[in-house]
């Protein structure tokens, strides 16, 4: 079998005496002993028998030593371009286009090796433009993407509407352009909505990306059924994360292992639909995905349900056991604007005792008031639902003007923020802790929804819930102390 490993050959000697039928028989033990094919033992490429191994439970791999390469390549592809595995290893000298139309398809089994800082384009330069790059091998007949001769090599550029698909494939020492945050691959969409699907990965593992793994911008995102991404060993101090994406691509956010990197959190910047005050506006699930999410990156890159120029109403979901790390004087705003009307935001958060949703600070030493914590902007909607949540470090400065009955509130920071009375209290069996001003703040004219006997307090500085104002806007004489209770 292809990969075995090497066996010495044996001198035999064949004597006169023996018989035609015992010289068969020697000649196919020699068969046997002798390797399926000679590789180079310095051969890093698919064919190498050092790979065929693997780890316990792994697949044998299956690939046929290279008898046609090296390949050059540079400039832009022909029409139907295919790299083959004989063909290997292909060097892409100078950066690659796939553009114009057409498809460059990379046999199973082949290698790529890019020079220093160059890339292969897709739908690029001279946009807007197309391309399309299939690279989609086997468990036992992969692809690699290497640096020539260990160099860092630059990315995967992908424009819209080019697409790319990988499966089986790793890639190991790209993100060699700073500008790109030091991405392996990068896909670049158009800024329109819905996004643009534009990547798709099965089985693809990145490795010792000098950045981010996978940098998704401009409303682009992963195309359906993309599953079992590796991140590891990658990430620097300027862009430490495995993965930067948007909003618009949590839904689609494949499976897979996020671990080992400088930071082990997804980072998520918020792009909005282009109006004033929005963020997610088609509904979506926040997943599971075993490493924490990075909720923005500078200060007032807020997480925003709701607000798209349509008024559509959106629902968040949030799957159990997911942990939010919010960027310092951030907030998770379901929806932005404060208005009289219906919110255009619906959030499902429903943990469990075992796997609770966590919302908390993303600072190395957290501490009450890095982040200011859950908004409701408009009139909330009954379909909203927080159970088993676990809301710290929040509390900064919401530079709010609200109103109150409370005797002793001068100031609104909390963990949660009603501009409008909630239709209940839906969140239930929760812990506020460590909170640098109040639990709850009811901050409206109406009355007072009880979110105490449920949820735990621990370490709030101001009021475990503020009391609103009456519908005519008096207040009972004297004013109470917090919620009177």
């Amino acid at each position: 079998m292809l990969g075995a490993p090497s066996a010495k050959r044996k001198d035999l000697t064949v004597h006169r005496s023996v018989s035609s039928l015992s010289a068969v028989i020697a000649l196919g033990a020699l068969a046997l002993l002798a390797p399926a094919c000679e590789v180079d033992s310095t051969s890093a490429g698919p064919g190498d028998s050092s790979d065929t191994t693997g780890d316990a439970g792994a697949p044998v791999l299956d690939c046929p030593v290279p008898t046609a390469g090296p390949t050059k390549h540079s400039g832009d592809i022909e029409d139907g371009e295919v790299w083959t595995a004989a063909g290997s290893p292909h060097i892409v000298e100078y950066d690659v286009n796939v553009r114009d139309g057409k498809t460059l398809t990379i046999e199973p089994c082949a290698e790529v090796r890019v020079a220093a800082e160059k890339r292969i384009n897709v739908a690029s330069p001279l946009t807007p433009n197309s391309g399309k790059l299939i690279a989609e091998g086997t468990p036992t007949k992969p692809i690699k993407f290497v640096g020539e001769n260990g160099a860092r090599w630059g990315s995967i550029y992908i424009v819209a509407p080019g697409t790319a698909r990988f499966a089986n494939v790793t890639f190991e020492d790209g993100g060699g352009d700073a500008f790109e945050h030091g991405a392996t691959i990068v896909a670049d969409g158009d800024g329109a909505l819905p996004a643009a699907p534009m990547l798709f990965v099965d089985n693809v593992t990145i490795r010792k990306s000098r950045g981010t793994g996978i940098l998704l911008e401009h409303r682009s995102t992963f195309i359906a059924g993309s599953k079992d991404l590796t991140i590891t060993e990658s990430g620097d101090d300027e862009a430490p994360f495995p993965l930067e994406i948007s909003e618009h691509v949590i839904d689609a956010l494949p499976t897979g292992k996020y671990t080992g990197n400088k930071k082990d959190e997804i980072l998520i910047r918020t792009e909005g639909d282009g109006g004033a005050g929005s963020g997610l506006v088609t509904d979506a699930t926040l997943h599971e995905r075993g490493v924490p999410y990075r909720m923005g990156d500078f200060e007032g890159d807020h997480f925003t349900i709701g607000g798209g120029k349509d008024g559509k109403v959106v629902t968040l979901t949030i799957e159990p056991g997911v942990v939010m790390k919010f960027h310092p004087r951030t907030a998770f705003q379901v929806q932005h604007f404060s208005t009289e009307e219906p919110s255009s935001a619906i959030v499902r958060a429903l943990g469990t005792a075992d796997k609770p949703i966590v919302f908390t600070s993303a600072a190395d030493s957290p501490k009450a008031g890095d982040w200011r914590g859950l908004w409701f902007g408009g009139v909330p909607q009954a379909d909203n639902a927080f159970d088993h949540v676990r809301i710290e470090y929040a509390g900064y400065d919401c530079s709010c003007s609200l109103v109150t009955c409370s005797a002793n509130v001068e100031e609104f920071e909390a963990a949660v923020i009603f501009g409008n009375q909630p239709p209940s209290a839906f969140i239930t069996n929760s812990v506020f802790k460590e909170i640098a001003g109040h639990g709850i703040v009811q901050g409206f004219n109406g009355s007072l929804v009880n979110f105490r006997p449920t949820n735990t307090f621990e370490n709030v500085t101001g009021c475990v819930q503020t009391l609103p104002a009456k519908p005519d806007t008096s207040c009972p004489e004297p004013r109470p102390i917090c919620d009177g209770m």
